[in-house]
């Protein structure tokens, strides 16, 4: 389907199985060479360059894309939470069941754990609310760099962090963590991940990709659920708090 050789850039950690039926099938046959990694720092530096023809990336990394004012890329489809159907979805911040902490304000000083600065529900949400309150989100806490989803939240209760903040939707997957954690705040709406793709893409290759992504299946075990065409305002609300950041939090 297509002549040359397109590029996919994505973030491993989103879970879209490329290197699986029928994914491998479905890029092979329209050209599209992919990697997957978890350094974001190479992606978001890719895209800066304007390299990749296509990426899956954390929504907030596609939302400081724009406030930085690259409009190379546009969104094609956004995933979902798979208990709602919707792609906005709370972010949940939580310590210990034991911890007498209530609120954000109690955490001052101490651990919180991150997966990566361009995480949209681990990163950015609580950088917004304590820019809210007129505070930095480094001068206010300790962050850690933890990797995984679930993982963060047993790192919490193991206390290598007093506190970390993570998707409903993964919070719900483990039955168990009412029993050892606790949930004592909240972002919304917190974006999940995009697919966007080179403005000036072959539009048979971007109707293909909308095409198969709209009725990809996930498996429930995902960190997302299925995919829903992108429209800005699915955006909007976050990319506004997004852009009330300082510069070096972005």
């Amino acid at each position: 389907m297509a002549p040359s050789s397109l590029t996919f850039i994505l973030d491993k950690n989103l879970e879209l199985p490329v290197t699986e039926k029928p994914w491998k099938e479905i890029l092979s046959e329209a050209g599209i060479k992919t990697e997957a990694t978890t350094d974001l720092v190479h992606i978001d530096q890719l895209l800066a360059d304007d390299g990749p023809d296509i990426a899956y990336v954390p929504g907030a990394d596609f939302c400081v894309m724009l406030v930085k004012g690259n409009q190379h890329y546009r969104g094609l489809t956004i995933a979902t939470s798979k208990f709602t159907g919707e792609p906005a979805q709370r972010t949940l911040l939580v310590v210990r069941k034991d911890d007498p902490a209530k609120s954000l304000d109690d955490l001052e000083g101490s651990e919180y754990g991150y997966m990566n600065k361009s995480c949209s529900s681990s990163y950015f949400p609580p950088a917004i609310l304590l820019q809210q309150k007129g505070k930095k989100l480094e001068e206010f806490l300790k962050i850690k760099a933890v990797p995984g989803w679930q993982p963060r939240v047993d790192a919490v209760v193991a206390k290598s962090i007093r506190s970390t903040m993570i998707l409903e939707d993964v919070w719900k997957m483990t039955p168990e963590n009412p029993e050892v954690a606790k949930i004592i705040g909240q972002y919304v709406p917190c974006p999940p991940a995009i697919l966007i793709v080179r403005n000036n893409l072959d539009p048979k290759v971007v109707s293909t990709l909308r095409d198969h992504l709209l009725h990809y299946v996930p498996e429930w075990t995902n960190v997302y659920g299925a995919f829903r065409p992108f429209y800005f305002a699915d955006v909007q609300t976050f990319y506004h708090e997004l852009s009330q950041l300082p510069a070096n939090e972005l």
